[in-house]
């Protein structure tokens, strides 16, 4: 897992990222690289969460792979540098190679019919158990149920960016004969209808082309400026996977945001938030959770408490209104004042911060984080150095705190290649 921070004002953004990183479900390292210029000449940074690698393949290396490409090559705008680098993952088998995108697809073919075999057969056992016995009329009513359910839903939604339906329509009769070897291994002996099997594949190219993401996407923290900007940005993306050369990916408009005033500023954390949301609105969200569910619970029982004879059903209906509008009136005012005497007071601040306080702030809320995780019995999976990196229009990216795995002075080449073959001039 991770904890990565941005806060951005008028004048710069400090970028903030840990450096533990969890191999299986245990083990934990704390030498990650998650944080990376874009660019050797530009004022524009990048960070990763979520999957370290896109396709088997290191994000560190994608960047840096792009970054010489680009060389001193400028755009005039962010958005402009974050179209690029998404076309550059986008179309380039080079990166990923065919075998890789087809075991890829097919390992999230698989994953998913299991889950919906498992789906199935939860359907099943509560009539297993009743009867001591299933139908074969029960058991097709069980399948169109759970495959159904997901076709609907699948279809329903959106295609993700750069995704058409000519394109789905493709992937399904490009992999069809592979759907149906994953069809017959995972259910197995279980009798699946023409109809239903032709749903199993539409999903199987739905979940590789619409607007749903699994739990593997990683997360890529693009921030700077372009030429004709004077204020940063902020952009994010979920990005998933390669299949047939076309990169599947979200933009996350929630944690994107322009600079657009002078009296601007932005707090936006990735990953594991918990701990900046309680600093900034001074109440843990698992906290605030509890009390809303409890508060609405309790409520909501108040008038089944009254004495019926004394309290007529139109009576105990206008209060329970009364009630219902007390509990939404208490959480306004209690909104109100997390964001009057909590939030707003550091926002303030942070507007006029200077580059060397943003820098601090952003360190101070990871670190926060991995103080958390330390003192917790929960695993530590934020921890290890922490990369500090400022952007600022006049100065560029500039590194305030940055791990290296090599010494420094005994590897003095490394920063005389680092320019090598760029000008400002492109």
């Amino acid at each position: 897992m991770t904890a990565e921070v941005a806060i951005a004002n008028a004048s710069a953004i400090a970028l903030a990222a840990d450096s533990a990183v969890t191999i299986g479900d245990q083990k934990i390292y704390n030498s990650a690289l998650k944080l990376f210029s874009l660019s050797k000449v530009a004022p524009v940074g990048v960070m990763v969460y979520g999957n370290a690698d896109l396709m088997d393949v290191p994000w560190e290396t994608l960047i840096k792979t792009y970054r010489k490409n680009l060389a001193g090559t400028t755009h005039e705008t962010l958005e402009k540098y974050a179209e690029e680098f998404l076309e550059y993952l986008n179309d380039n088998p080079a990166l990923f190679p065919p075998e890789s995108q087809k075991r890829w697809l097919l390992g999230n073919v698989t994953g998913y019919f299991q889950m919906l075999r498992d789906e199935f057969f939860e359907e099943l056992h509560p009539i297993l158990e009743a009867n001591g016995q299933i139908e074969a009329a029960e058991v097709q009513q069980a399948l169109s149920k759970v495959i159904g359910e997901h076709h609907t839903s699948l279809r329903s939604e959106t295609y993700a960016e750069g995704m058409t339906d000519a394109f789905a329509k493709q992937l399904r009769s490009t992999y069809l004969d592979d759907f149906k070897k994953i069809r017959e291994n995972v259910f197995e002996k279980v009798r699946i209808p023409g109809a239903l099997a032709s749903k199993l594949y539409d999903i199987a190219a739905f979940i590789h082309t619409r607007q749903v993401f699994s739990t593997g996407v990683s997360g890529l923290v693009i921030a700077g400026y372009g030429e004709d900007e004077i204020y940063p940005t902020v952009i994010t993306f979920d990005v998933e996977g390669v299949i047939e050369n076309k990169l599947k990916y979200r933009r996350n408009e929630e944690k994107s945001h322009s600079i657009s005033t002078g009296n601007e500023c932005r707090i936006i954390a990735f990953a594991q938030e918990d701990m900046v949301a309680t600093f900034m609105s001074g109440i843990n969200p698992q906290v605030l959770y509890f009390l809303q569910s409890y508060l609405t619970k309790a409520f909501n029982r108040l008038p089944e408490l009254l004495d019926s004879k004394r309290n007529p059903s139109e009576e105990k209906r206008r209060f329970k209104s009364q009630v219902d509008k007390l509990l939404r009136g208490f959480f306004d005012e209690f909104g109100d004042h997390l964001r009057d005497e909590q939030s707003h007071p550091v926002l303030r601040m942070v507007t006029v911060l200077p580059k060397d306080e943003l820098a601090a702030m952003a360190e101070a809320l990871v670190n926060l984080t991995a103080f958390k995780r330390r003192i917790t019995e929960s695993m530590e999976t934020v921890g290890g150095p922490i990369d500090v990196a400022v952007i600022s229009k006049g100065d560029g990216f500039i590194w305030v705190k940055r791990k290296h795995y090599f010494p420094a002075e005994l590897n003095q080449h490394f920063f005389a290649n680092y320019f090598r073959g760029v000008t400002n001039g492109g």
